[in-house]
């Protein structure tokens, strides 16, 4: 048997600042994980500019707790930092989903990592990535808190701490990871940018999507040093083991914490919440993103052009609309050619189906075939739904 060697906390089933509270004190309280005179950095998700009712952002309630811990340690600053996903507004997220009320009643910064200064750090260590740009702010502060919340994925299966991280990066950077090698980007990163503290809001989470849908109560809060470790475990609560989420097992390998699930000791197991098994979460994410006569064929589209894309679908699901086109989309789409060009390269294509790509990374697609292209960076639901609605 492993040897225990890291250390998760977990809470269920009490109030939100008991459950913050209870994780603090399992991992030695904050005056032991925190220095005085420190400036702190919390870094929540706030992908997009919804409440955590929809699943999508971490519950303000969270951060409210925490700050109330770290006001002990005198802190010289604490900030809150982040980039919501390519296309959405910041500042946006940070009113409608409270934590700007959360940062008006404790006088503490707040900061739209997309307008911070960026800085390139070199990563030793990478795979994919050698360099990457971050917001200064991130290499700067004494401390870094890691506030996820527990959610679905399109592509990653789950999103938690490590892939949280992604929120300290620009935009181009973002859609470089997608373009890349998302898992492998994300580990990389991951062995940079180091939090201190990871806090997983596991209180209620999307089985739908990164963008919220399905919200589920499970009422955990989940708190650890090491956020692999913390990763595992909150997969765990949604049915996936650590080999079936590809950055999960890719961290491991990179020893960015546990090889397993046995080197981690869990205070109060018991308390955990598991839905089983993640097969049947996966098949709750895809609940709309089909149509009968609409074929999508993407390989590395970002949330953000597949969020409009299903925003258009779910509306003309509701109005009873199926259009008969084939979608393409995805910055990695040349990887799937032959599936919608499977006769002739570059020559006439003879679909059953109109082509419509979707997207400034799709534009190469006009050049060669017959396609109708729906531009964006990111693509505006609206227009997607106009173009189908024609078409059903």
């Amino acid at each position: 048997m492993e040897a225990i060697r890291y250390t998760v906390s977990a809470h269920s089933e009490e109030s939100i600042r008991s459950m913050v509270s209870h994780c603090l004190e399992d991992l030695e309280g904050i005056e032991q994980l925190i220095d005085p005179g420190s400036t702190i950095l919390l870094k929540p998700n706030m992908v997009v500019a919804k409440p955590n009712s929809t699943g999508a952002t971490t519950n303000p309630l969270i951060l409210d707790a925490l700050i109330e811990h770290l006001m002990r340690t005198s802190p010289r600053e604490i900030i809150i930092g982040e980039s919501s996903q390519i296309g959405d507004d910041t500042l946006e997220a940070y009113k409608v989903t409270g934590i700007q009320d959360v940062a008006q009643k404790w006088k503490v910064t707040i900061l739209d990592f997309k307008k911070d200064h960026q800085i390139s750090i070199d990563i030793p260590l990478g795979r994919v990535l050698k360099k990457v740009l971050v917001a200064e702010t991130v290499m700067k502060v004494n401390y870094l808190i890691n506030l996820p919340i527990l959610k679905i994925h399109c592509q990653t299966k789950v999103t938690i701490g490590m892939k949280n991280l992604k929120g300290c990066i620009p935009d181009q950077e973002k859609s470089r990871f997608h373009r890349l090698n998302l898992d492998q980007c994300i580990v990389d990163l991951n062995t940079v940018l180091v939090p201190d503290l990871t806090i997983v809001d596991a209180t209620l989470c999307s089985l739908s999507w990164e963008l919220g849908g399905m919200p589920v109560h499970l009422h955990t809060v989940l708190a650890s040093k090491n956020t692999l470790a913390v990763d595992i475990i909150a997969a765990s609560m949604l049915g996936y083991g650590m080999d079936e989420i590809t950055h999960l097992r890719l961290a491991a390998q990179a020893h960015l914490g546990p090889a397993s699930k046995e080197e981690i000791q869990i205070i109060n197991p018991k308390k955990l919440k598991e839905i089983q098994p993640g097969k049947e979460v996966d098949i709750m994410k895809e609940s709309y993103y089909r149509l009968p006569e609409l074929e999508v064929i993407e390989k590395g589209a970002c949330s953000s052009c597949k969020g409009a894309l299903v925003a258009a679908m779910r509306r003309l699901d509701k109005e009873g609309q199926s259009p008969s086109c084939t979608i393409l989309m995805g910055q990695k789409l040349r990887d799937r050619e032959v599936e919608f060009a499977p006769n002739s390269k570059y020559g006439t294509v003879n679909s059953k189906k109109p082509l419509v790509s979707i997207g400034q990374c799709c534009r190469w697609v006009a050049e060669y075939y017959p396609v109708k292209q729906i531009k964006g960076c990111p693509v505006k639901a609206e227009e997607i739904y106009r173009y189908l609605k024609k078409n059903s």
